[in-house]
Formats: C-alpha cells, sequence, structure tokens
C-alpha cells in the first residue's frame, strides 16, 4: 500500500506540473524508433507510449537498454521533459484524470514532505562520508611522499627491534646431515653473490634432564585365589604320615597337603585379608585359617607378604582308647610369610611359610600331645582379577 501511493503522488506531482502548463501544447515529439525492442516484447507497449509522449528519446545509437539501472541525471532527464514540455497533455489524459491524480498528490503530501527530509539527511551523510574518504586519501599522500606520522615512525622502530631479536636468537644443536639429494640442472649465469658476515653467537648449553623409567604394577588388580601344594610337620614317632616298611622302614615327620585360598591385598589401607584351607590325607586332617595380610608392593615381579591370624585343625585323634571318637579338634594361631612372583598382572606363583601355634595336642596335626609349634611350607599359583 505504501509503494503504492508513493507511485501515485510521484505521478500527481508530475502531472500537476503539466497541468499547470499553458494550454497550448507543443508540437508531438518525431516517432523514435528502437533497435533493442522487438515486436512482441512483453513490456513494447509501455516503452512504445512513454516513447511517443516525449519521455524516452533512447540512447543516441537508437536502443533503449531496459535491462541497465536508470541513473539519477536520467530520472532528472525525464522529469525535466514533464515539466517543461506539457508531454502528457499529448498521452490522452483527461482533464478528470488529472484532477484525480492532484486530489491523490494532496492526500499524501505530508508522506511527500517526509521522504523529502530523508533524502535531504542522506545526500548530507554522503557529503560527510565524502569529505572524510578525501582526508584519508590526503593522509595516505602524504605518507608516501616521506611525510611520515608519528605512528609509522613507531611502527618502523618495533619491526626493526623484533629483526635483530631474531639475529640474536643463539643457534640450536646441529641435527643429524640428511641423505645427500639429487643433482640439480646447471642454472643461468646470474650476478656476483652477496657475501654476508654472519652473526657469532653462543649455542645454548644443552641440559639434560635425567628422569626415572616408568613404574609398571605388575599384579596390580585386588582380588585373588589360589591353590597350592605342601607339606606340614607332624609327630611321626607317635602317628606316622607314611611307614613303608614295619620293620626297617623310618617314620616320616611329615604329611603332603594340597590347598586354596581367597583373599583381598587390599581391605583397609595395605592390610588385606585371606581364608585359606588345605587338607593332609595321612592324617585325615583339615586346617583352615583367617589371617590379616600385609603385601610389600615392590614395583617389581618380586611381591613379599606376611600375614597373622587364626586357625581351627581337625584330624585323626590321639586318645586310641575312645573308639567312637576318630577325629581331635585344635585351634592355632598361624603366622605367614611368603612371595609372590608376578608372570603377568594376573597370574603369580607363590611360595610361602607356616608357623602354626596348636593350643592342645588333641589331634595328630599338632607335634606334639600338648600342642606346641608347627611348621607347614607350600607353594602353587595365584589368579588376580
Amino acid at each position: 500500500m505504501r509503494k503504492a501511493t508513493i507511485i501515485a503522488s510521484t505521478l500527481a506531482l508530475v502531472l500537476g506540473a503539466a497541468s499547470a502548463q499553458t494550454a497550448t501544447t507543443t508540437a508531438a515529439p518525431a516517432q523514435v524508433t528502437l533497435t533493442d525492442v522487438p515486436a512482441g516484447h512483453w513490456a513494447k507497449d509501455a516503452v512504445d507510449a512513454i516513447t511517443k509522449c516525449g519521455l524516452i528519446q533512447g540512447f543516441p545509437d537508437g536502443t533503449f537498454r531496459g535491462n541497465e539501472n536508470l541513473t539519477r541525471y536520467q530520472a532528472a532527464l525525464i522529469f525535466h521533459r514533464l515539466l517543461t514540455s506539457g508531454a502528457l497533455s499529448t498521452c490522452g489524459l483527461s482533464q478528470g484524470d488529472m484532477t484525480t491524480v492532484m486530489k491523490g498528490m494532496q492526500e499524501v503530501s505530508t508522506e511527500l514532505a517526509a521522504i523529502s527530509n530523508r533524502v535531504t539527511d542522506l545526500e548530507k551523510a554522503n557529503a560527510d562520508q565524502a569529505a572524510r574518504i578525501a582526508a584519508l586519501e590526503e593522509r595516505i599522500n602524504a605518507a608516501g611522499n616521506g611525510a611520515a606520522s608519528a605512528d609509522v615512525a613507531a611502527l618502523n622502530a618495533r619491526i626493526d627491534a623484533l629483526e635483530l631479536a631474531i639475529r640474536n636468537i643463539p643457534a640450536g644443536p646441529q641435527g643429524p646431515q640428511g641423505p645427500k639429494g639429487d643433482k640439480g640442472d646447471k642454472g643461468d649465469a646470474g650476478t656476483a653473490a652477496v657475501v654476508t658476515t654472519p652473526v657469532t653467537t653462543t649455542p645454548a648449553t644443552d641440559v639434560v634432564v635425567i628422569g626415572t623409567d616408568p613404574v609398571v604394577d605388575v599384579a596390580a588388580k585386588n582380588l585373588y585365589a589360589g591353590v597350592s601344594i605342601g607339606a606340614m610337620m607332624v609327630d611321626g614317632a607317635t602317628v606316622p604320615c607314611y611307614q613303608p616298611d614295619a620293620k626297617t622302614g623310618k617314620p616320616v615327620g611329615y604329611c603332603v597337603t594340597g590347598g586354596a585360598m581367597i583373599g583381598s591385598k587390599s581391605v583397609i589401607g595395605p592390610v588385606g585379608v585371606r581364608v585359606a584351607g588345605e587338607y593332609a590325607p595321612g592324617r585325615d586332617g583339615f586346617n583352615a585359617d583367617v589371617n590379616a595380610m600385609y603385601h610389600l608392593d615392590t614395583a617389581s615381579m618380586i611381591s613379599p607378604y606376611v600375614g597373622l591370624g587364626l586357625g581351627l585343625s581337625s584330624s585323626t585323634t590321639r586318645d586310641t582308647t575312645d573308639a567312637a571318637n576318630k577325629t581331635g579338634t585344635d585351634t592355632y594361631v598361624s603366622g605367614v610369610i611368603g612371595t609372590d612372583i608376578n608372570i603377568t598382572d594376573s597370574i603369580a606363583a607363590y611360595v610361602e611359610g607356616n608357623a602354626r601355634y596348636y593350643m592342645s595336642g588333641n589331634g595328630t596335626a599338632a607335634p606334639t600331645n600338648k600342642g606346641g609349634v608347627g611348621f607347614a611350607a607350600k607353594t602353587g599359583v595365584k589368579f588376580f582379577f
């Protein structure tokens, strides 16, 4: 709506000015033929109409150039022809049409005045911008003619200081020589080379930082389970584990055992817990104990450990008078010392010794009928997970 109003008001302005001309009209303009508006073109009728009215006469070469932009000079020329020639009176507009256009111009006169003010402001802003561009060009030309400003001088001084600092950077150690390249083609003879004296600098002293090898925790996993085979000391004189010959054989003072364990290397800080059990077929005996364990982390294949705990033993009874009761039980205090030999982060071989103090000697697992200290040894494999 706004665009249509502006167009109507512009026409009103033009037609009003044309109607203000004298009643006497000028002769009809000579017919102009435009070579680049062919028959059948969608705008040919409009172009012929404004050409007939004398508003457009085309370029000197007889072309209309309808795809080019209209300059302000060309627009001024068209309006000048409207105002001075009264050409619209020959274009078929009646006095009633011109009255209608004049009424529309009066209705939009306020908006036309605002548009005029905006155009004036734009022209002033354009003039100010042109003045700033001209001043900038003058400064550039002055700098090019040798009248450098203080900013340019300061910039040149900073560049000179940077070049000097680059030349004084000490050279680093020379790297290994690379392979010799192919011989290049012979070039044209040139001018004499300019020999420059290299800047002598003192090479920086190489500082070698001696570090330690990274620590590899072979068995970093916490939980483990294992199996073992070993031997335990018993009262061989009273109830031997094995006697090959009743007349000449000597009693054996130890029994072969087989066992299993499960535990954790860390329950409270570095202290872990282990539950172990073993079976001695020669005594029909079974030992089970719970130990608090401390593993010494050496960050190597060898990981020593110690432990202390309580256990319960069930084995063949010493009381041969009681035929109904064939087993005797004992409690004992267990001491453990051993070492893991880490094979991978999940598997380790181990060997350990056990000292057990039996509170009584009810079973033949105890070294005497009064209890006492018995020893055992075992070896096996642990699986960490």
